[in-house]
Formats: C-alpha cells, structure tokens, sequence
C-alpha cells in the first residue's frame, strides 16, 4: 500500500486499524493528480507519470506482478484465468488516476466523521459548509461513516475510490487463486477528466473481451447511457482602432461573442437542465476587442437532438456571417457518443452486472449519464463497458464526499463480477 504520512482525524494506529480498502483510497488522496486540458505532453502532467509509478508498484504488491505502463500513462496489470475458465471471455475493470482541474488537487485535508445528519460543517475558519439546502442527497447517509475534505480541495473519489475498489478486487484474487475466474484484465488511466483516457489505450494490448469501468456516482448506479458530446470553437474577428475616433471603423470582437452566445435557447443550459435533457454549455472566453475565441460544449441524450444542436450551431454562425461581414468562424466537433449506440448488442454486459448488483445486496438504479465516461469510446472501438458506481457525491467541487459503505460495496460488487465471470459463455 502506499506510504501514508497524514492521518486525518486518527492516530497512526486508529488509522491502521481501519479497513485495507479505506486506508488504500486515503493514501490515493495524498498525491496531486490533476490533468490539464492545456497540455500537449501525454500524460498531461508530470504528477500522473509519477502516480502511475506508484500505481504499477501498487499492482505488484497485491499480487498482480503481470503489468505493464505505457509511454502514454497506462497502467495495466493482468491476472491470468484459473484452470478450466480459460475459454471464458476476458473481463476488464477500469478507473483513471487523474482528478479534475476544476478544483483545487492539493492534498485532501479528509476526516471520516460519523454523519448524524444535517449540514456538514468542513471548514469553521473559512465558513464552507455542506449544507442539506443546496446538497440534499447526503442525507440519505445519516448513520453512515462519510470521508470528506477541510473544503479546499477536491477530495478524489472521482476516480480514486474506482482505483482503490479495483485495486482491492485484484489483491482478492490474487489472494485467493481457489476462487474461479477468466481472465481479469486491470486498467487505471490518466486523463479521462480532460477526454484523453483512451487515448493511448490499445484493446488488443488490455485483452478485456467486456469491461466496465468503476468511475460512477452513488452507491447503486448503473449506467448505460451517456451524453452523445461535441465540442463548438468559435472565432470572432474584430478591427480595433483608438475608441475616440472609432466611428464606422471599429469592430467589436466582444460585443460579436456576446451576439453569438445571446442566439443560443436560455432554459437550455446544465443549470436548467436534468435527466434526458440536452443543453448548449460555454466553457472558455478570451480575447479582446481585435479578437475573441469561445469554446462551447454541446450535449444531448438522443441521437437526432443532438445532431439537431450542431446543426443549429452552424447555422447560427452562418446567419451572423451575414450580419458581421464574414467575420465569424464556427467549428464543430464530435468528442463521443452515447454508449448505449454500442451496447445494445452485448446484452449479457448489462445481464452480469444486474444480477452482481443483487447477489451483493446493493439496490440498482439505473439513470442516465449527464457526462461521458471512457466507456463511451471503448463501447464504440468494440469493447462494451458500462459505467459501475464509485460511490462518491459532487465530484469536481471541493464538497466532493464517499460514505465509507458505499466504496466498500464498489469494491465487493467489482469482486463479484469478476467471480461469475468463469461462467460465462457468450456476450450475446
């Protein structure tokens, strides 16, 4: 396990008595692993190439000495099906290492309290609080152990409680070669908070047949079904001039951006929006009066609305084009697509996991993704991987928590379905 130094609201030996997958995902807390959506280098950060490091010792310490870590920050590790399973599709479990940039990745300052009930006070000094009035879902764990931060940092559980319930399922059964199974194939990725976790993920070098990746909220979740995404980047050019003598040459980059986000359906935006419904997103402005650039997500369950939002895009800047004199530039790009286009045709992905769910006693729900996973894009390369739950609530905030259950219950419904895998037969 990886060396601990800080111990939260423990001694050192409170801490050693707490349970191995608790204490695995605290540590995973102590190391900075943000990705950076500006970087060309793959990982993206440096902190990910020396978390992947450890994230291989880690493999050979519960067992699973078969690894190996890629140039692009893949860390796989493979244990290799027991007797008479070997004719048995190979399964795959999946979580990132990387944490997201919209938060600070420092260190998490966490406490495991005993929830009560009620607001969460994380930081007296600073006066953040986890208030039932604006994060109602917590309540439902009142009489629970909950992991949270000093509320300056992310605390990680996206992905980090995936790591640590993958990583707990292999020392399992690395621990207990009596136990039957196929061919289970281990993957942590860098970078799925900024869409380049598969990027240097090769199917035929994982070797999975089906996969799932353990990268989902609460407890319970199971999912399917994803956003279909693309990514709009705009370009407004603008002829800058000394405003006091401005008149009829000036052209004002700003006030073109401003037009161009005034044209997109105010109720369709993620804060209006739940469910199935789509929405316009913009993410990123810079620029200045010469020039200014706008970067907007797009997102929508159904396959023809989404089409629908792009084409809208477009058409939105070519009718501006019209107003401006050509100076608006608008591209749009396909970043993934609802897994669920990719899935329908391995049934028995969605059949295995429903029944690990009930043999573990853990009540399903199934809701669509308001995001992608890099499911999406394994689903559609022709590995089918739905998306299990992790376990923690208001992931990318610094009001990121995980019920102590909750990770444990990832963990044994991971370790169940590497179990029942020795009995499969076909995908279809």
């Amino acid at each position: 396990m990886l060396e601990q130094n800080y111990f939260g609201n423990f001694t050192k030996s409170e801490f050693e008595s707490l349970p191995e997958i608790l204490r695995r995902f605290l540590s995973y807390t102590q190391y900075n692993t943000q990705s950076d959506p500006r970087s060309e280098s793959r990982p993206t950060t440096a902190t990910q190439v020396a978390f992947g490091k450890l994230i291989e010792e880690e493999f050979h310490s519960v067992g699973v000495t078969n690894t190996r870590r890629t140039p692009g920050g893949i860390v796989y590790g493979w244990l290799e099906a027991t007797p008479g399973c070997e004719a048995a599709p190979a399964l795959g479990l999946i979580a990132h290492m990387d944490t997201s940039p919209e938060a600070c990745g420092d260190p998490a300052r966490w406490r495991v309290i005993d929830y009560l009930g009620g607001d969460i006070v994380l930081n007296d000094e600073k006066s953040i609080v986890l208030s039932l009035e604006r994060f109602p879902e917590v309540a439902k764990y009142a009489g629970e152990r909950i992991i949270v931060t000093d509320g300056t940092t992310l605390l990680g559980a996206d992905d980090k409680a995936g790591v640590a319930a993958l990583m707990q399922a292999a020392k399992y059964f690395s621990d207990h070669p009596e136990v039957p199974h196929a061919r289970l194939c281990f993957c942590v990725t860098p970078d799925e908070e900024v869409g380049l976790g598969t990027a240097d993920l090769r199917l035929e070098e994982f070797g999975a047949d089906y996969a799932y990746t353990i990268d989902g909220g609460e407890r319970g979740g199971f999912e399917t079904e994803t956003f279909n995404a693309a990514l709009v980047t705009a370009h407004f050019e603008g002829l800058n001039t000394h405003p006091g003598s401005a008149k009829n040459k000036m052209v004002n980059a700003i006030r073109i951006a401003m037009d161009f986000l005034s044209r997109f359906p105010a109720e369709s935006v993620p804060e209006k929006t739940e469910g199935y419904e789509g929405f316009f997103h913009p993410i990123g402005i810079t620029g200045a009066v010469r020039g200014v650039d706008v970067r907007m997500l797009i997102r929508d369950h159904d396959n023809q609305r989404f089409e629908d939002r792009m084409a809208y895009a477009k058409k939105v800047g070519e009718e501006m084009n019209r107003v401006w004199d050509g100076r608006v530039t608008v591209d749009v790009k396909v970043q993934y697509s609802n897994m669920i286009n990719y899935l329908k045709d391995s049934p028995v992905v969605f059949d295995l996991a429903r029944e690990a769910f009930r043999r573990v006693g853990v009540e399903l729900f199934e809701e669509p993704v308001r995001g992608g996973t890099d499911g999406c894009r394994l689903s559609a390369k022709g590995l089918p991987t739905p998306n299990l739950f992790a376990g923690g609530l208001y992931f990318h905030s610094v009001y990121e928590c995980l019920p102590v259950k909750s990770l444990e219950l990832a963990c044994e419904v991971a370790k169940k379905l590497c179990e029942m895998s020795a009995g499969v037969k076909t995908l279809r």
